[in-house]
């Protein structure tokens, strides 16, 4: 028997979330009663605790007041949303988070600083209007408003021009007061590598008032950086994403009114800033149910396409109609690894995820044309031998190098799922091919052998 505890932060870091569940941990780690719990922190916004009851402990009603106890610790703690299940009752949850907004758009272009810029010109367009309150900018769609937060430097650029004072030299004159965290190097010590950082030692005394107000020198110019900058917190994306070489901001938005105007009112407005935006800048409307919306419905013309191609190619090859339609089975198989990979991982499904089909496609019906292949050979070499026999020779023959092909392209996508960072197209593809090429195994191991041999045998017994 055991629980869940299931937490979901708006916590900035990796390190605070860690915090927090060790705090929870310290609590649970003084019952006698708990043989183990296992900790889990995926990423900043997510982090789980499985608990284990010993035996003893399971039969009686220690379990439920575990429970009790748990919840009440959790809304003392606080910092996130806490949610406890098992037991077979009903569970608790404290999630409070807002929506992000169902309106969506994307933008695209070849400077982070210029598509920023225009981004926020965007949102303090789309304000003007009194039925959106709110938008938010990040840089992928999220179902959850995320309350991540930044300060941000608005330069006085007259300010700085009339005292010739460079940004770039206004940033180097705070960076040893404020700066923290500098990587500055690694150093090995122990036969491992160890990284260097630097703090400023006033770092952790000054606030955003001193940086404001306590004087600076610059070239020999004193200034108060109030003078030449003001400093704003807001809502801010927390990486930066690329899609298609091109880097990518999201916009998300609630409309109070009737969705056919809201709609009206985003149409117009992209319409409008598409106009305004520099060559290699572009906006576009994002279906709300994310996926492959209407106007991406060319994409399942091109899977039809490729799958089309492969039962000519293998028709040719194999001289006939109905092992194609085998060999073409195993891929919509493989395409189960896929969606479940991007459900149970809770991944975004974008221009990876469809080059993912593609890949997975072609790879897939490789291993099933080396079986079929090899099985026609051994047909016209040894006629009198049996269809099962046959199959299991070509199994035997070509399982090797198959598995071998399986594993190695697994390992080859395996570092870009590694990491903190991922990449907006490389992570969906190597998520979706690992997934696939798993249940790709499984197909060529149980459902080809299935459709192969009985459709032989059908055969066999007809022409006797």
């Amino acid at each position: 028997m055991h629980q869940n505890w299931r937490v979901n932060t708006n916590l900035p870091t990796l390190s605070q979330m860690n915090d927090l569940v060790i705090k929870m941990e310290r609590y649970l780690s003084g019952f006698p009663g708990i043989r183990q719990f296992q900790t889990s922190i995926p990423n900043a916004r997510r982090a789980s605790i499985n608990v284990f009851f010993r035996k003893e402990a399971e039969q009686s009603g220690f379990p439920y007041q575990l429970k009790s106890n748990v919840i009440s610790k959790a809304l003392e703690l606080g910092g996130g949303s806490w949610g406890v299940y098992g037991l077979q009752d009903q569970g608790f949850s404290n999630d409070v988070r807002d929506m992000a907004g169902q309106y969506r758009v994307k933008l695209y272009g070849y400077n982070y600083d210029e598509l920023s810029a225009w981004t926020d010109s965007l949102k303090q367009r789309l304000l003007t209007y009194r039925r959106i309150r709110e938008v938010i900018v990040n840089s992928s769609f999220s179902w959850y408003k995320d309350d991540y937060q930044e300060f941000s430097f608005d330069l006085k650029k007259e300010q700085l021009a009339a005292r010739g004072i460079l940004p770039g030299k206004l940033f180097n004159s705070l960076q040893p007061v404020f700066a923290r965290n500098m990587w500055a190097g690694s150093v090995v010590m122990d036969g491992e590598s160890e990284n260097i950082v630097l703090s400023g030692r006033q770092a952790k005394e000054y606030d955003i008032w001193a940086l404001q107000h306590l004087g600076r020198y610059v070239d020999g110019r004193f200034y108060k950086l109030d003078e030449m900058a003001n400093i704003a917190k807001g809502q801010a994306p927390q990486e930066v994403a690329k899609e298609n070489q091109q880097y990518r901001l999201v916009l998300q938005y609630d409309y109070i009114g009737s969705n056919t105007q809201g709609q009206k009112i985003l149409e117009r407005e992209i319409e409008e800033f598409n106009k305004r935006l520099p060559m290699g800048y572009t906006a576009q409307k994002e279906d709300s149910y994310g996926g492959w919306n209407r106007k991406d419905n060319k994409q399942y013309w091109l899977i039809g396409l490729l799958i089309v191609i492969i039962f000519f190619t293998t028709s040719i090859l194999f001289n006939s109609l109905k092992q194609p339609l085998v060999i073409i089975f195993i891929i919509p198989v493989s395409f189960i690894g896929i969606f479940l990979t991007f459900y149970l991982f809770k991944l975004n499904f974008d221009q990876g995820g469809f080059a993912s089909f593609i890949l997975l496609s072609g790879i897939t019906i490789n291993a099933a044309i080396y079986i079929v292949d090899e099985y026609n050979r051994m047909r016209k070499q040894r006629p009198g031998l049996s269809s099962l026999k046959t199959y299991l020779k070509a199994w035997n023959a070509k399982i090797i190098p198959i598995f071998l092909t399986i594993i190695s392209t697994i390992l080859g996508f395996t570092p870009f799922l590694v990491g903190t960072q991922k990449e907006g197209f490389w992570f969906p593809l190597a998520a979706g091919t690992i997934g696939g090429l798993i249940m790709s195994f499984i197909g060529i191991f149980i459902f080809l052998p299935l459709l192969m041999v009985k459709k032989e045998r059908n055969r066999i017994e007809t022409e006797s």
